[in-house]
């Protein structure tokens, strides 16, 4: 038998220009996690609270080149609001913190917060406070004052409270 040899010759090729075709532009973004684009976006969450996914969307885009779901824009600004405000679950155990922490400096105070089931799940419903000096206040003959002050909710829907100050 003979020996047989087979040879490959194999020649690379670069093209030295630079190519912009409008196909090439924009890379799918499939390495961009939810998390890789909330640490993009909190900064810019910070700047811009009242923006949405969209607006994310195309920061990301035109920022980093890529290409993203819109679904991955919006999961990446929501943790991104998580990171910087907090959970819902969070800012709710909070709230029960908060009028413990008032009942023990103040033990005459009254804290009274209500909640109610949706759907298997416990929601805020109102609170009532009522401190001790203002109660005094009132009763020795103080001349009645209440107002109502609007505040905004951090939660997914941006809600505004309306709120009894006297």
């Amino acid at each position: 038998m003979h020996d047989m040899y087979i040879y490959v010759f194999v020649q690379i090729k670069v093209l030295p220009a630079e190519h912009n075709c409008a196909t090439t532009k924009l890379r799918e973004g499939k390495m961009a996690s939810q998390g890789w684009c909330a640490d993009r976006l909190g900064d810019w969450v910070k700047k811009n609270p009242k923006k949405g996914a969209k607006e994310a969307k195309e920061k990301l885009e035109g920022d980093y080149g890529i290409q993203l779901k819109y679904s991955k824009a919006w999961s990446g600004l929501k943790l991104a609001l998580d990171q910087i405000h907090g959970t819902y679950e969070e800012s709710f155990q909070l709230l029960f913190n908060w009028a413990a922490q008032l009942e023990l400096s103040s033990p005459v105070s009254r804290v009274q917060i209500e909640v109610e089931k949706i759907w298997g799940k416990i929601r805020f419903k109102r609170i009532f406070v009522a401190l001790k000096p203002c109660v005094d206040g009132f009763l020795a003959g103080c001349r009645p004052f209440i107002g109502v002050d609007a505040s905004f909710c951090m939660v997914n829907t941006h809600d505004i409270w309306l709120q009894q100050q006297g």
